[in-house]
């Protein structure tokens, strides 16, 4: 699995003993899901256990275990890590709360597609795709994510219905469709090895809106 660019694999230096402090807490944190993040891209799910990543991240087991139980638990949180570093602003709801329903699906879908194509994640896609059969729980991280968007947008039709006067009887179906049309285009990309151009993701995004806005009125 190939390991992205965050420097080399150093164990990080082990710390004095005693309590630590709220910013040394969360620096552990983060150094801890970092090396964690490295070594299962690198060496995959299956081949990275509790002990490199205690070496790697200059951690006690029981610091470890004191944070994550289990393996699949530190994989979910390296997940949620991840997404926050790469987070879109556009899912804050002041953001959101800025833009019209054709331009707030087509900024949206837009900066998901450009996110997810981004090396951090979609190097985590590789991993589950080569290991989720035999590993649910790492399907399950990311299906914790599709849910999310799905919330997300379907808060944000049912925002716009309200400002606007017009019903929507199930915006969590129309968000459905739009989220999951997002993710067959970004999976068949990964699956290809082809990374689309700006033009290719805002043409698929236009469609797709302007499918979705044509049927309004069945909403």
């Amino acid at each position: 699995m190939a390991r992205l660019a965050r420097g080399d694999h150093k164990r990080m230096p082990t710390r004095a003993r005693g309590r630590p402090n709220s910013a040394t807490v969360a620096q552990i944190d983060r150094e801890i899901l970092q090396a964690a993040r490295d070594l299962f891209l690198r060496h995959g799910f299956e081949r990275t256990s509790m002990a490199m990543v205690t070496d790697l991240a200059g951690v006690s087991k029981t610091t470890l275990y004191a944070r994550y139980a289990a393996k699949a638990e530190l994989f979910r949180a390296t997940v949620l890590f991840t997404v926050e570093q790469i987070g879109n602003r556009w899912l804050s709801p002041a953001e959101r709360g800025r833009y019209g329903l054709a331009e707030g699906l087509m900024i949206y879908g837009r900066d998901a597609l450009r996110i997810s194509l981004e090396p951090l994640w979609s190097s985590y896609e590789r991993l589950i795709f080569s290991e989720g059969a035999r590993f649910p729980e790492l399907t399950a991280a990311v299906a914790d994510r599709v849910e999310a968007a799905l919330q997300t947008v379907s808060q944000f039709i049912g925002d716009c219905a309200q400002r606007s006067g017009e019903p929507v009887q199930d915006a969590h179906s129309v968000a459905s469709v739009y989220v999951m049309a997002l993710r067959g285009f970004y999976t068949a990309a990964i699956l290809s090895g082809q990374t689309p151009s700006e033009e290719e993701i805002e043409g698929f995004v236009a469609n797709i809106v302007r499918l979705l806005l044509a049927a309004r009125a069945n909403w």
